[in-house]
């Protein structure tokens, strides 16, 4: 045993260590021979900025900063609030430093707008809400166009935008440490600057809202920037507010929002190729890691600490790509997935992707797969960490091309298939979009009034005759049929149903015989709408003889025996 014992551990570092440079062989591979199909000359949005500043704070600390800012830059000053430190050494000096600079004093200020576009509106002396930049320069010869200021430093103790990530041209200074440094960035943004329009909106898929019952409002929950707003019953995109973070792709149910730089499709090409590259070069065990460009560095430097069979993703940022991309990853061949989370995300896009991984483990476990397959980036965690169940196979031959949701249940269909998942229902996360509905037959009278409002088509009618059809898949749980249904006979049952033929399958909700035209036959309605419809006018004197009749005639008919009667007596219509 002394002897075989040093021979069968050497064989086995030799055997780790020939798998460890094949894998890193194949990384370089994949990485070298994989070119990415972004767009070249992408849309863009563009800001221009004259280098209008505005310094908004105490007055004490806005003429600081004014006697620090790079030479030729004549700000606006305005005091929203009492001086911050009445005793500090310097407060003569910086006064007399900026006497030529006049401080206008308003109430309750707002700020709105990004860089070159800001307007400041506050209340004067006498309680008048008034726009400062109007006071402060001429009117623009352009028409139409209003006087505006193009950088803010905001100076205040609380800021005028109460923003994980505020617009571009914005600046709240917290304290005076390293100010004339940070006036002097924010002073550079003077010209022309062009930046992608990093999302694609679709208004026809959107579940907000639908003939004024509301929907879905996932997206409006997690932007950082507010750059999403709802108007006139729309959901609306600032694409210059827009900072690309893409949570509210990720939360988007349907695909009306989604990330355009580069698009989902482009992405999941890119991953597909990747990988069908590095299993060609000899690769073991892939596990992708998506990473912002802006954790770049040090997801590099841990990268060098972990084994080569790890294959970064870069994107612009991590949240742009979401749990049908995390599966369609596993689908191709990847044994783990994991997601980059740098220490300055914002806390909206963090708890985002942390909702969605909560989705993707019941998703997982219903797949027949354990949930640390797809996690959170902690690379302490993930040295020398096998991950749990056997290395994955490419089980999809080609990208999937399809719409968001198609995706996501085209890769989870084939890891259910491989791995022989589950078959009973799987409870999802609260707000998750997958689910059913319970139907109460008893009250519902087919009115389709849930068909009318339903962003995806789950809900639709039979067609030839009254009835109620409903798609599992396509449901997203937007609340909107619940809400639409004036019997309240919808319930919404949250759940996920993993076997594809039924979760695909066409589900009769509720169906009974139409009630025929007593003068032309046709179909017109349900023939128990038209039952509680007698019974609940049965006694009102303007629905007998003749208009009784009427209940049972469909809609031309109805018109054409009204008009007969008055046709066959003219003078009637003159009686009031």
């Amino acid at each position: 045993m002394s002897i075989e014992q040093p021979i069968t551990t050497s064989v086995a570092t030799l055997t780790a260590d020939g798998v460890a440079a094949r894998n890193e062989r194949a990384r370089a591979h994949a990485l070298q021979h994989t070119v990415k199909t972004d767009n070249l000359i992408p849309a863009t949005v563009s800001y221009q900025s004259q280098g209008r500043l505005l310094l908004v704070g105490p007055e004490d600390r806005i003429r600081r900063a004014a006697s620090l800012l790079p030479a030729g830059v004549k700000p606006t000053l305005l005091v929203s609030e009492a001086v911050h430190d009445a005793e500090a050494a310097d407060l003569e000096t910086i006064f007399d430093a900026t006497a030529s600079l006049a401080a206008l004093t308003l109430r309750e200020p707002s700020l709105t707008g990004y860089l070159g576009q800001f307007q400041l509106t506050g209340l004067n002396g006498q309680g008048e809400r008034v726009n400062l930049a109007a006071l402060c320069f001429p009117q623009p010869a352009t028409v139409g166009s209003e006087p505006r200021f193009d950088l803010v430093a905001d100076l205040g103790r609380a800021p005028l935008f109460a923003l994980e990530r505020p617009p571009v041209g914005y600046l709240h200074l917290f304290d005076d440490q390293g100010l004339a440094e940070r006036l002097a960035e924010l002073c550079a943004l003077t010209g022309i600057f062009d930046k992608p329009r990093y999302f694609r909106l679709d208004p026809e898929a959107c579940a907000f809202t639908a003939r004024g019952v509301p929907g879905c409002s996932r997206c409006l929950d997690v932007c950082p920037t507010d750059a999403l707003k709802p108007v006139n019953g729309r959901i609306q995109i600032d694409p210059h507010l827009c900072q690309g973070f893409g949570s509210c792709a990720s939360a988007c149910p349907t695909g009306a929002i989604a990330y355009h730089q580069p698009d989902a499709n482009t992405s999941g090409d890119y991953l597909f190729r990747l990988l069908k590259h590095y299993r060609e070069a000899g690769g073991d065990a892939p596990q992708l890691l998506i990473s912002g460009e802006n954790d770049r560095e040090w997801v590099e430097t841990e990268l060098t600490r972990l084994p080569a069979n790890w294959l970064p993703i870069w994107v612009e940022e991590s949240a742009s790509l979401g749990i049908e991309s995390w599966f369609a990853a596993l689908a191709y061949g990847a044994s783990a997935v994991r997601i980059a989370l740098g220490d300055d995300v914002p806390a909206s896009v963090r708890a985002l992707v942390e909702r969605e991984l909560a989705s993707a483990a019941v998703l997982l476990a219903g797949a027949g797969l354990t949930a640390d397959r797809i996690a959170l980036f902690n690379p302490d965690a993930e040295q020398d960490k096998p991950i749990s169940g056997e290395p994955a196979a490419a089980l999809l031959d080609k990208p999937l091309k399809g719409d968001k949701r198609e995706n996501l249940f085209a890769a989870f269909d084939a890891l259910w298939q491989a791995n022989e998942g589950r078959r009973e229902p799987l409870v999802v996360p609260h707000g998750a979009p997958y689910g059913s509905v319970e139907l109460k037959e008893a009250d519902c009278t087919l009115c389709m009034g849930c068909v009318a409002v339903c962003p995806s088509r789950a809900l639709h009618a039979v067609g030839h005759t009254p009835g109620l059809n409903f798609i599992e898949q396509d449901c997203i749980q937007c609340c909107m049929c619940e809400k639409a249904c004036p019997e309240q006979a919808i319930v919404l049952v949250p759940r996920l149903q993993p076997v594809p033929e039924a979760r695909r399958a066409v589900q009769s909700l509720k169906a009974e015989e139409a009630a025929c035209c007593i003068r032309c036959g046709k179909p017109f309605a349900p023939a128990s709408m038209i039952r509680r419809i007698q019974q609940k006018l049965a006694g009102h004197s303007h629905f007998q003889n003749e208009a009784a009749q009427r209940l049972l005639m469909c809609e031309d008919c109805r018109v054409k025996d009204v008009f007969a009667a008055l046709a066959a007596d003219p003078v009637s219509q003159l009686k009031v």
